[in-house]
């Protein structure tokens, strides 16, 4: 996903903030990719799951970015982690697919 996708799903349309909206885009979706797999990225490209989760997440980030709050521990989002859970056996069953047609070609 680029910045600029992400800024129009959070509608933020300032440039003010651009150097820490891709540090939170990147780091989300680092999150998401390493809780899931990375061997196989061509699995995340148009990936709506993958899209919804890692907007909720580096929005998450954004949003929650101090390190303290007047509101104590801020969780994260329990809708990424259900995402997250849906996409590991998709991500299973991509990556034997992957594997399968490796060792055809071979």
């Amino acid at each position: 996903m680029d910045l600029g996708q992400f800024k129009r799903a959070i509608a933020i349309d300032s440039n003010v903030f651009d150097d820490v909206l891709t540090l939170c885009l990147n780091a989300a979706e680092s999150k998401v990719q390493n809780s899931i797999g990375t061997k196989y990225p061509d699995f995340y490209a148009d990936n709506y799951l993958y899209d919804l989760a890692v907007i909720q997440l580096a929005d998450h980030y954004f949003k929650n970015r101090s390190a303290t709050t007047q509101k104590g521990e801020v969780p994260i989002l329990y809708g990424v982690n259900e995402i997250i859970l849906q996409l590991k056996p998709k991500y299973r069953i991509y990556a034997q697919k992957q594997e399968m047609s490796d060792e055809n070609d071979s």
